[in-house]
C-alpha cells in the first residue's frame, strides 16, 4: 500500500477489536497520533483518578504500537482540526481517520475536524467504533421510517437483530503502520491536565482492562442479576471506565456474554445475570444513540414538554449531598463511595440522583456536573442519558418521573446495612432495624445515648415525602397541565 493515513486515537485506546483502526488499515499504512485538544484536556483533567488512568491507558497504548514496530505521535493543540491537517502534512498522509464521539460538544468538535481537514484537501474517514452497533445499523431494523428511537424498549428489540461485526481480534499486523521520523512529542502525564499524580483505584490500559473483563467473566458475572440491585452484595462488572476510554471493546464484551448463555451447562441464574449484563450494554448504547441523534440534548431535555418544568441550578442541600451528609444513610454512602473510588454502584447512583433532582429540587445538568467531578468514568453522552432519564425528562416514557424513596430502597436492598456501615462509621453501632432511618420515631428515646461513635450523624437535610408530594405536585402543574 502506497497511502498514508493518520490515525487519530481518543477514546478508543486499544489495538483489538477496532473498526476505526481496521478501517484506516484498509485504506493505507497507519500513523496513529494522539491529539491532546482544549476539550480533551478539559474533561480528562476533571478529576486526579480520571487523569492517571487515562495516562496509563495511553502509556499501554504507546506500548502496543511499539511492539508492532510503530509508536503514537502526541500533539498538543488548542483545536483538534487544524494540527490533524499539520500531521497529515508533515507525514506525507492523504487522510485522516478517528472515531466518532457521540456527547453533543463531541460531536460538533468532530465535525468541525472533518471542515478542516476537507478544506485543506485532506480526506476524513470517521466511523463508529464505541457503541455494541452504530445507529446506523440499528436504525435499519425499524418497520418504519424515523430520526432514532426514543425509548428503550423498541430500541433494544432492534439491536438484538443487529449482526455483530466480525472481531478483528488482536488488531493490525505490524505492517498496517508506517514508520516515520515525525516529531512525537511526550506521553501525557496528570501534570498537563493540571492534576496531581495519583494512582487510579485500577490500572488503566487495554492489558489491564481485557484481564478485568476475563476475570469478571470467569465467575463474579455469574451474579451480576442479583449484585446490580443489591448494594453490599457481590461486584458489578465495574468497567465503565474501561469502556469510556476505549480500552476495551463493547462488541467484544456482547461476544463473550452471548458465549456464556448459550453454553448447555449454564443454569438459568446465571443465564440470566449474562443477559441482564448484556442488556446494561444495550441501554449504554441507547444513551450513545441518543445523544448522536439530538445532540440538543447535552444541555436540554429530550422531552420538550420538560421545558416548563424548572429545576434549581443551586439549592442548601446540594454541599451536604455532595459531601455525603444528607442524613439518608443510603444517599451519603453512595456520596462517599464516589469520593472513595471515584466510582458508584449503579443502583445507588440512582437513588443519590433522584435525591438530588426530587428532594432537592435541582437540575439534573448539576448533578452531572458534581458526579463528572469525581468519577474516573468519562462518557458524556452516557452521563447526559442516565440523568436526564432520572429526572424524568429524557427517554423514560413514564407518566410520572420515578422518585426513589431513600429508606424503603435501603431496606430493600441493604437490609443488614453492609453497605451503609462500610461507609458510614458514625452508624457502625447502630442496629439494623434503625440504621436506614436513625432520626426516627422509634428511635428518638435513645438519640442520648452514644450511638454514632466519635462523629455525630446528621439530621435529614429535607423530609422526603413532603418533598416528593411537593415535587409532584409542581410536576403536574407544569407538564400534565399542558
Amino acid at each position: 500500500m502506497s497511502e498514508r493515513i493518520v490515525y487519530r486515537f481518543r477514546r478508543d485506546l486499544r489495538l483489538d477489536d477496532h473498526l476505526g483502526l481496521a478501517r484506516a488499515a484498509a485504506y493505507g499504512r497507519v500513523v496513529p497520533v494522539l491529539v491532546l485538544d482544549r476539550e480533551t484536556v478539559r474533561r480528562v483533567g476533571a478529576n486526579a483518578r480520571r487523569a492517571a488512568f487515562f495516562c496509563q491507558a495511553v502509556a499501554q497504548l504507546d506500548e502496543l504500537l511499539r511492539a508492532r514496530g510503530s509508536r503514537l505521535i502526541v500533539r498538543r493543540a488548542a483545536r483538534a482540526g487544524r494540527e490533524l491537517v499539520a500531521v497529515a502534512r508533515s507525514v506525507g498522509a492523504s487522510a485522516v481517520a478517528w472515531a466518532w464521539t457521540y456527547d453533543g460538544p463531541g460531536i460538533a468538535d468532530d465535525r468541525d475536524a472533518v471542515q478542516d481537514l476537507e478544506e485543506a484537501g485532506i480526506r476524513a474517514l470517521v466511523v463508529h467504533d464505541a457503541p455494541v452497533a452504530s445507529p446506523e445499523e440499528v436504525d435499519l431494523q425499524r418497520h418504519a421510517g424515523g430520526e432514532g428511537y426514543r425509548s428503550f424498549a423498541p430500541f433494544h428489540a432492534a439491536w438484538r437483530r443487529v449482526t455483530l461485526t466480525p472481531a478483528a481480534a488482536g488488531g493490525p499486523r505490524p505492517e498496517a503502520f508506517q514508520e516515520t521520523d515525525a516529531e512525537s512529542g511526550a506521553l501525557p502525564t496528570p501534570g498537563d491536565f493540571g492534576q496531581p499524580h495519583v494512582e487510579p483505584p485500577m490500572a488503566g490500559g487495554a492489558p489491564a482492562a481485557q484481564a478485568r473483563l476475563a476475570e469478571y467473566l470467569a465467575g463474579p458475572a455469574r451474579e451480576y442479576a442479583a449484585a446490580r440491585r443489591v448494594f453490599g452484595g457481590a461486584r458489578t462488572s465495574r468497567l465503565g471506565g474501561d469502556l469510556a476510554l476505549g480500552t476495551l471493546s463493547a462488541r467484544r464484551t456482547v461476544r463473550d456474554l452471548r458465549a456464556l448463555a448459550s453454553r448447555p451447562f449454564a443454569v438459568a441464574e446465571e443465564r440470566r445475570s449474562y443477559e441482564e449484563l448484556e442488556r446494561s450494554l444495550a441501554m449504554r448504547d441507547f444513551f450513545l444513540h441518543l445523544s448522536w441523534h439530538w445532540p440538543r440534548t447535552h444541555d436540554r431535555p429530550l422531552q420538550e414538554k420538560a421545558l416548563a418544568l424548572r429545576f434549581a441550578d443551586d439549592a442548601p442541600g446540594v454541599a451536604a449531598w455532595e459531601a455525603g451528609t444528607t442524613g439518608y444513610p443510603l444517599v451519603d454512602a453512595a456520596m462517599r463511595e464516589l469520593h472513595a473510588l471515584g466510582w458508584m454502584h449503579p443502583k445507588a447512583r440512582a437513588v443519590a440522583a433522584s435525591f438530588l433532582c426530587f428532594d432537592l429540587g435541582v437540575s439534573w445538568r448539576r448533578g452531572r456536573e458534581i458526579f463528572d467531578r469525581h468519577l474516573i468514568e468519562d462518557d458524556l453522552a452516557l452521563a447526559t442519558g442516565n440523568w436526564q432519564w432520572v429526572a424524568g425528562v429524557g427517554a423514560d416514557m413514564a407518566q410520572y418521573p420515578r422518585i426513589y424513596n431513600p429508606v424503603r430502597q435501603a431496606r430493600t436492598f441493604d437490609p443488614d446495612g453492609a453497605y451503609v456501615r462500610r461507609w458510614i462509621p458514625e452508624l457502625d453501632g447502630v442496629p439494623a432495624a434503625r440504621i436506614h432511618a436513625p432520626f426516627a420515631e422509634g428511635a428518638r428515646p435513645q438519640l442520648e445515648l452514644p450511638l454514632f461513635g466519635a462523629e455525630r450523624y446528621p439530621r435529614p437535610a429535607v423530609d422526603h415525602e413532603a418533598a416528593a408530594r411537593e415535587f409532584l405536585r409542581r410536576y403536574r402543574a407544569a407538564v400534565l397541565a399542558r
